[in-house]
């Protein structure tokens, strides 16, 4: 007599829920969970059906690649030279002072799209990294070429021990504010992609369940000279103003309205279709990265039992719905990569070239030119700096001298 599976194991491995095991095996929550403890045997039956669903691989046409695409990170110091050189790894000489404010810090700094906020006074605001997408695919380009190709894992660890060395006592001397998972599936010209108009109908008529309750999807377009100009899909499971929610959209035509070209090619380009993103706050995105650390998981298969443990969806007859599962029940279809880019910190010259104060300037050069008048000239002589960019000027020496 063989060997009888393990039922747990099976499911851990594969990264699902009880409840979705329970559905797969057409059994009760209860029952599985008696399974489960031992409480039940294992018949026959249960034990053929776990065999078909687990242990074959799952044909499936989908590719799916995992990034990080946010990260917030919160340090109750007031040394923001210290911030940049030992946790970002950069030189703070090459960071732009900007001279707006944003979330109530008093001072943003950024190197490419790189984003740095500090307090001057508040140890508490303290320094606030900031890095969306694409501050993500910079410093990973830094990582690659500038820090010995770093990991993100050794990112993060850096992170934490910087926090262990300078306040050992204060567990919220680091926070991860938030961190945003993507899955990217990649377009399939031959086989096709997941088609997600149709979750939009499974949500639509109830076919789902999970920790998730609440559902909403945009949908649009615009009429141009060229003609309609569809934006997309995307669905969103749980509320924004919870920790963990989710959103599902078209990544291809995204794309195309940022880069002003046709969905075909950005297909083309950079192989897109649709995105799956894990948006983790507070409590929920600390936890998260802080298990990373601890436990080195493989970001992919998280972010693939992250949906799993909190949305199930099922078919117009009520079972699992098997080409979602396609899509996120192959774990050999998943993997997280990198995608370095080198930062572009010449953005604020590229204002001043189109269209930035320094055509103002000339503007008013000229005419004062063609009038015979001095008056800008006057305005210039009468205008004084003011308080707020005397603290800037001040923070910039302190930043160029490299003192805290």
């Amino acid at each position: 007599m063989g060997k009888q599976i393990d039922v747990k194991a099976v499911r851990t491995g594969a990264h699902v829920t009880q409840q979705f095991m329970a559905d797969i095996l057409g059994i009760s929550l209860s029952y599985y969970r008696k399974i489960e403890k031992g409480e039940k045997a294992l018949t026959l039956d249960i034990e053929e059906k776990i065999k078909a669903a687990f242990y074959k691989p799952l044909d499936s046409r989908y590719k799916l690649v995992a990034t990080i695409d946010y990260v917030n990170i919160r340090f109750q110091t007031l040394n923001v030279h210290e911030v940049i050189q030992e946790v970002l790894g950069l030189k703070i000489e090459n960071f732009h002072l900007n001279d707006f404010k944003r979330y109530k810090y008093p001072f943003f700094l950024n190197y490419g799209h790189i984003n740095v906020y500090y307090h001057d006074k508040d140890p508490k605001a303290g320094v606030l990294i900031e890095m969306s997408g694409q501050a993500c695919r910079e410093l990973e380009y830094d990582f690659e070429f500038h820090q010995g190709k770093k990991t993100w894992y050794d990112f993060f660890k850096n992170a934490i021990d910087y926090a262990l060395r300078k306040a050992p006592d204060n567990e919220n001397f680091m926070k991860v504010t938030r961190f945003d998972l993507a899955l990217d599936e990649l377009y399939n010209e031959k086989e096709g992609n997941f088609d997600l108009f149709q979750l939009l109908s499974a949500a639509r008529e109830g076919r789902w369940n999970g920790r998730k309750k609440s559902y909403a999807a945009i949908l649009g377009g615009r009429r141009t000279g060229e003609g309609l100009i569809n934006d997309g899909l995307s669905l969103y499971f749980g509320s924004k103003r919870t920790h963990l929610f989710f959103r599902f959209y078209e990544k291809d035509y995204e794309r195309a309205e940022q880069e002003k070209t046709s969905v075909e090619a950005i297909r083309d380009l950079y192989g897109l279709k649709n995105r799956y993103e894990i948006i983790m706050r507070k409590a929920i995105s600390n936890a998260f990265v802080r298990e990373f650390v601890e436990t080195n998981f493989n970001l992919a298969e998280e972010g693939v039992k992250i949906i799993n443990d909190n949305l199930t969806f099922y078919d117009s007859e009520g079972g699992l719905y098997m080409d979602w599962y396609k899509l996120m029940g192959t774990m050999n279809a998943t993997h997280f990569t990198v995608q370095p880019e080198a930062p572009d910190v010449n953005r604020i010259f590229h204002w001043f070239e189109n269209g930035g104060p320094a055509s103002t300037y000339l503007l008013l050069s000229k005419y004062d030119e063609i009038v015979g008048d001095s008056r800008l000239q006057e305005i210039i002589a009468s205008a004084e700096i003011t308080e707020r960019n005397e603290r800037i000027l001040e923070q910039l020496e302190l930043l160029r001298g490299g003192t805290s």
